[in-house]
């Protein structure tokens, strides 16, 4: 399995040849401290609801990346509305989503993105969820 680093890396490199973006999504518990089976729950959770082209790997054994391939702006936007309204069923883990998009007309590089998407996470922790 190739870690998000490289999955990043290679995609930036297709986006830079095709001009198509990508988008990058956090997604993670409150605190930080989710068990081990409740990360690999989370992982097949959004993964079944991603399309199949879309990247999801577990970083640093706390939190998730996505990587939407070919997918900006108003799609990526869809995407994450999704994922919100898939993570509303598990009130307990208090999850977590930032997201930032990288290729033309958003962020330079993905490492940009993922500490965007980071900045999001948190900011989304004091946002209050919709009844």
């Amino acid at each position: 399995m190739s870690t998000l680093i490289e999955i990043a890396e290679s995609e930036q490199l297709r986006t830079a040849r095709s001009g198509r973006g990508f988008t990058l999504v956090r997604i993670a518990p409150s605190g930080w401290a989710a068990r081990s089976d409740e990360i690999r729950a989370l992982h097949a959770l959004v993964k079944a609801h991603l399309r199949k082209t879309d990247v999801v790997v577990t970083v640093r054994e706390r939190e998730l990346g996505a990587l939407l391939v070919e997918t900006v702006g108003v799609g990526a936007f869809c995407a994450v509305a999704r994922v919100r309204q898939i993570l509303r069923g598990a009130p307990e883990l208090g999850v977590r989503v930032g997201w930032a998009s990288v290729g033309p007309g958003q962020r330079r590089t993905w490492e940009e993105a993922w500490r965007w998407a980071g900045q999001l996470l948190v900011a989304d922790a004091a946002i209050p969820a919709a009844a």
